[in-house]
């Protein structure tokens, strides 16, 4: 479980400090997948990089499975928009690297194996990032990540860079392989039809500094055929009115 009391988190711009994100209180049950949408600029990169220890100065109270936030004693996965791939590694040690650094663990066991083959990669693993697609790289940082077997899953936009049927094709795949091993995670989109497809919970930031405007069941998440449904309709313009009455 991600326990969020208080967050409130500025930063120093030439001489005076600024607002990115203010009092922000939130829980994410264990095993369940919340996205985070907002204006450009809200502070949803700057609440990932909190979760993920890069930030340490804010003021409230951040817990992993009732822990403090401590990187080096937690497992935790980050898939970024540019994918986050060694360019002088192959795709082997590129998705190894983690339990490298975690456990001292260079070969992948059988469940590394299964990630490599249900994302459609395992034969790739002598290429390099530049001789992949930018569809191909993203399954590689999402395999790395899922090997690592992570408390917490952290997605900042990462999708956003492909076109429009590899970004559909990226999501279905994605949510294929975390609903078998439900990781906890925290994704953040610009997207409405993201949102919608990818979280049990939809939290709706304001424009910075970033508070949470609402938080949405979804009754759309895990829908066959979501996007054909009445309920996508009904959701879409939902999510849509709370971001313009957060303007």
């Amino acid at each position: 479980m991600i326990e969020i009391k208080d967050l409130t988190v500025k930063y120093l711009r030439q001489d005076d400090f600024v607002l990115a994100l203010e009092r922000i209180n939130i829980e994410i049950p264990a095993g369940q997948i919340y996205t985070f949408i907002g204006p450009s600029g809200c502070g949803k990169s700057t609440l990932l990089y909190v979760l993920s220890g890069i930030i340490k100065d804010y003021t409230g109270r951040v817990l992993i499975n009732s822990q403090p936030v401590d990187p080096k004693k937690q497992r935790i996965g980050m898939i970024m928009q540019n994918y986050g791939l060694m360019p002088w590694r192959n795709v082997y040690q590129n998705v190894v690297l983690g339990t490298k650094i975690k456990d001292g663990q260079r070969r992948l066991d059988e469940y590394g194996q299964y990630i490599l083959e249900q994302l459609g990669i395992d034969h790739l693993l002598d290429r390099y990032p530049k001789e992949l697609s930018g569809g191909q790289q993203q399954r590689v940082a999402i395999a790395r990540s899922f090997i690592l077997k992570p408390d917490l899953l952290l997605m900042d936009e990462p999708f956003s860079a492909l076109d429009a049927i590899s970004r559909e094709e990226m999501q279905e795949l994605f949510l294929d392989t975390w609903k078998q091993h439900n990781v906890t995670t925290a994704f953040i989109t610009h997207s409405v039809d993201e949102a919608l497809y990818l979280g049990s919970k939809i939290v709706v930031l304001s424009p910075a500094p970033g508070t949470i405007l609402e938080v949405i069941d979804n009754p759309c998440f895990k829908m066959e055929d979501m996007r054909l449904q009445d309920d996508y309709y009904d959701m879409s313009a939902r999510i849509r009115k709370v971001l313009d009455k957060g303007r």
